[in-house]
């Protein structure tokens, strides 16, 4: 434990050393920050669905709730289900046309803690053959039934299953934190490929050793943007072929705090939260140079909290606080919501 506290602190200075070399903008001052709702266990997803309904998911309990607009929350399903309560962990969700939800669900390791784990290089819980129920869950709109669309128990070697994000043809692209790629699941789940494991999402030799972590889709489903854990943060853009298949990726923005959440609105601007400063920017749709984009924060502090996934609805952005590595009575668990800020 001892070598691991020291490759910590040597992850904190290099981060403080990058954001001292390449600052943001200036705070958008004018933005209002508040508490939208307070829940039972630390958040990590968010999303919304067509009728703008707010889900959340709740990592450690394995809870999905929908939260409504006074702030209280009610129930939705369990992942995988409510006897493997705490199990496991969710993270990532999103709905397709039909507004069914789906989750990644990340199952604990029987010999290795998954927090001890992310810390190793080779991530040696990935090769726990008892782990069989990691993958993408499917919640039905109607029913609420939760039915495993692709997990390990298939056969697929999911090892962190983190975020998911769903095109308009029910394909689903599911980042793996410590694969450091990006599968691509098709709607039946029969079909699942390495979408894409291109060097830019790994994350090469830091003390932090995590890759690619959220994923969003452009308007017009033409690009994913990935969004890495990596020392320093970046934002990999990857063009989408004709035909599916990825393109080759580039760096979009890079010189950032650790990312955990993205989100894009309909101009191309995107948000993402930086959990290790406790802060969310919002970097222009046009990259610059050498991934040098102007880049703007929006929020700082208090109430973030290890700020993760973001959502737009409205013209408010919602960010969940995971407040990973820190004590859970020490968590605040909640929503925050952010209005009234300027991205340009």
């Amino acid at each position: 434990m001892k070598s691991l506290n020291i490759k910590f602190v040597c992850y904190l200075l290099t981060i403080s050393l990058t954001i001292f070399l390449i600052p943001t903008l200036a705070f958008s001052g004018d933005s209002k920050m508040w508490v939208y709702a307070t829940l039972s266990s630390p958040p990590e997803g968010v999303c919304i669905d067509s009728n703008k309904n707010l889900y959340a998911t709740l990592a450690l309990t394995g809870e999905v709730v929908l939260i409504k607009d006074d702030g209280s929350y009610e129930h939705v399903a369990w992942i995988p289900s409510k006897e493997e309560s705490g199990q496991g962990e969710i993270y990532g969700l999103d709905v397709d046309t039909e507004d069914n939800i789906y989750v990644a669900y990340n199952q604990h390791s029987k010999y290795m803690d998954i927090h001890q784990d992310i810390m190793q290089p080779h991530h040696p819980a990935c090769n726990d053959v008892r782990v069989t129920r990691s993958g993408v869950y499917k919640i039905d709109a109607k029913s609420h039934k939760v039915t495993p669309v692709a997990t390990r128990a298939e056969g697929w070697p999911f090892c962190f299953p983190d975020d998911v994000e769903i095109d308009k043809k029910g394909n689903i692209y599911l980042t793996d934190l410590t694969y450091s790629g990006i599968w691509k699941i098709s709607p039946d789940g029969k079909k699942v490929t390495m979408w894409c494991d291109d060097p830019l999402l790994n994350w090469g030799d830091t003390p932090l050793p995590l890759g690619v972590n959220v994923v969003v889709l452009d308007k017009e489903e033409k690009n994913i943007f990935a969004a890495t854990t990596t020392i320093p943060g970046r934002i990999v853009r990857i063009p989408i072929k004709d035909d599916g298949s990825a393109g080759k990726a580039v760096i979009h923005s890079s010189g950032h705090g650790t990312f955990d959440g993205i989100e894009i609105d309909d101009e191309g601007y995107i948000y993402a939260s930086e959990n290790n400063l406790n802060q969310i920017v919002v970097i222009a749709p046009n990259a610059g140079w050498e991934g040098i984009t102007p880049r703007k924060v929006i929020a700082r502090g208090a109430p973030l909290q290890g700020n993760c996934s973001l959502v737009l609805r409205d013209g408010v952005l919602y960010a969940a606080n995971l407040a990973y590595g820190m004590p859970l009575d020490k968590r605040n668990r909640t929503i925050v919501a952010i209005k009234g800020f300027s991205k340009k």
